[in-house]
């Protein structure tokens, strides 16, 4: 049985996560990666949804890293109004790499700055 908690910012959790919910900064962590996860057009209740990031998995570098950029920073202004980014960061290489954005609570005026990996591993 779930217990709902106090807060504001809850959400149930992943069932890899081994607890019911997660809340607080885990909550806005989780909304992050739903939005970066959903390939924008896959949700068919809200087709803007999500992120267009993916479609430059075959880019090459200097066209990648700009757009995925872009698209990253959209996604999270357009749908997490919680958080500000302050920086998106790659790292490894293909076809292993991960995606850190940076961001920080939007009512701080100077708080501290929280990551999401994202990974991106092709099989």
């Amino acid at each position: 049985m779930t217990i709902t908690p106090r807060t504001r910012h809850w959400q149930l959790a992943p069932l890899e996560c081994g607890c019911d919910i997660v809340t607080g900064i885990d909550d806005i962590n989780q909304c992050i990666l739903n939005i970066l996860m959903t390939r924008k057009g896959s949700d068919v209740t809200r087709p803007t949804f999500g992120s267009s990031h993916l479609d430059y998995l075959d880019m090459p570098e200097d066209v990648f890293i700009p757009g995925v950029t872009r698209e990253v920073i959209l996604a999270i202004q357009t749908w997490e109004k919680r958080v500000v980014v302050e920086r998106v960061g790659f790292a490894g290489q293909a076809p292993n790499l991960t995606i850190t954005v940076y961001w920080r609570i939007a009512e701080e005026v100077a708080g501290e700055i929280y990551q999401t990996d994202i990974g991106l591993v092709r099989k």
